[in-house]
């Protein structure tokens, strides 16, 4: 089914994702659906505000060995594909059911992501949108997993020492916490 989706198809085909942050367990993720006519640029912001991120990182793909990412200069040459130049049905061809998506490469959230399905457009839904998830994405600058269960280590113990700190610092924080209509809100803000 996904071989022959070209560009003009694919403004009529929808990528169904699930994004998984990775060391997180439980598990946070994230289900979506997206349409193949946009650029990889566009797929890391719709990421971003799926996951809960606030996007004050550099963040980039890693998809069949190539990294797709913020160009950093033509003088200097880091490997790295500027991802403004992409479109996701020309990159995620039929033989990439699976890759990585990094943003804040201090604190190193990996996410895997794995192409479930391309599906037909169905008329009358408003794309991009958030399917299902769990969890509540870390805050940014939280320091990476470690600094992650960390945080949720603290946070449950009213009586540590660092209490107040980080819940003046992050305000209230419910891990648990998840609501696919807000993510997909976010998603369709312009």
């Amino acid at each position: 089914m996904w071989k022959g989706v070209g560009l003009r198809g694919a403004a009529k085909m929808i990528y169904q994702m699930h994004i998984r942050l990775l060391e997180t367990k439980p598990p946070i993720w994230r289900r979506i659906q997206v349409s193949g006519n946009i650029k990889l640029y566009r797929l890391a912001m719709l990421i971003l505000r799926a996951m809960g991120w606030d996007n004050s990182h550099l963040c980039e793909f890693e998809i069949d060995g190539k990294k797709y990412g913020y160009k950093e200069s033509d003088e200097y040459d880091d490997g790295v594909l500027e991802f403004k130049n992409f479109v996701v049905s020309k990159v995620l061809t039929d033989k990439i059911k699976k890759f990585e998506f990094v943003y804040d490469f201090g604190d190193d959230w990996r996410h895997e992501i794995i192409v479930e399905d391309i599906l037909p457009e169905v008329a009358g839904v408003k794309y991009p949108f958030c399917v299902d998830g769990e969890r509540a994405c870390p805050p940014d600058d939280i320091g990476g997993v470690y600094g992650f269960y960390e945080y949720l280590e603290i946070l449950s113990d009213p009586s540590h020492e660092e209490y107040e700190n980080m819940l003046s610092w992050s305000g209230e924080f419910d891990p648990e916490k998840f609501d696919k209509s807000e993510a997909t809100k976010m998603m369709q803000k312009k």
